[in-house]
């Protein structure tokens, strides 16, 4: 059973990521224990977590703020992925699962035709970050893994921030399915090619649409 500092880190990310903790919005520990029904001490284990991963500012006397989604934030996000993502794509390139392949291919080739367009945004970020994270999972630097999944968390942040004013959902889904089709094809070198393209891409519709953003403190 999950630890309940765990639990708290785990919702307490999610209403990150997702905005309904606004960047630079005041985190109140004791509406969090009211609503998660979780003590004052792994609420509070919790937010130290999430300070050490950059999702929160702690400030002596002055309370916990969510931290902004920014330039440096962004530059930084996609600095870390540009420098390992393309490199551990080529080099699990021949031992990714086929079978996850083709379904995950399929689910970015058959989006619900019934869906708003918020659960839209929800449908194509989770799968971006289902295609990613899988294949960070065949690497076998648990350094790496565990630098990426914070970095993972941050860009799902990013994506969050953007897609509702980036509706170019069919780029990014063609991207996507040249990365998925070059993995299939065991080619190495196209698939760093397309990944490496895709993440610059997406880096630049982050900064593009920077100015929604809230700038840093």
């Amino acid at each position: 059973m999950a630890a309940k500092s765990d639990i708290a880190y785990e919702i307490i990310k999610e209403k990150i990521i997702k905005g309904e903790l606004q960047p630079l919005s005041d985190i109140s520990e004791e509406a969090l224990q009211q609503e998660l029904n979780i003590s004052r001490t792994p609420i509070r284990e919790a937010i130290q977590k999430l300070s050490k991963e950059g999702f929160v500012y702690i400030y002596a006397r002055k309370g916990t703020l969510v931290s902004p989604v920014n330039e440096e934030i962004i530059h930084a996000v996609y600095e870390v992925r540009l420098l390992n993502e393309p490199y551990i794509s080529r080099s699990v390139c021949n031992v990714i699962d086929e079978k996850w392949l083709y379904d995950i291919k399929n689910r970015f080739m058959n989006c619900p035709q019934n869906l708003n367009e918020e659960e839209r945004k929800d449908y194509y970020i989770s799968l971006d970050t289902e295609l990613h994270g899988g294949i960070i999972k065949y690497c076998n630097n648990i350094f790496l893994k565990d630098a990426l999944r914070i970095v993972s968390d941050h860009s799902q942040r990013i994506r969050y921030r953007t897609s509702h004013v980036n509706t170019d959902y069919e780029r990014s889904v063609k991207e996507h399915l040249e990365i998925i089709e070059a993995f299939l094809e065991k080619n190495a070198d196209k698939v760093e090619e397309k990944t490496r393209t895709h993440i610059i891409m997406c880096q630049q519709d982050s900064l593009k649409y920077n100015t929604n953003m809230y700038r840093s403190i």
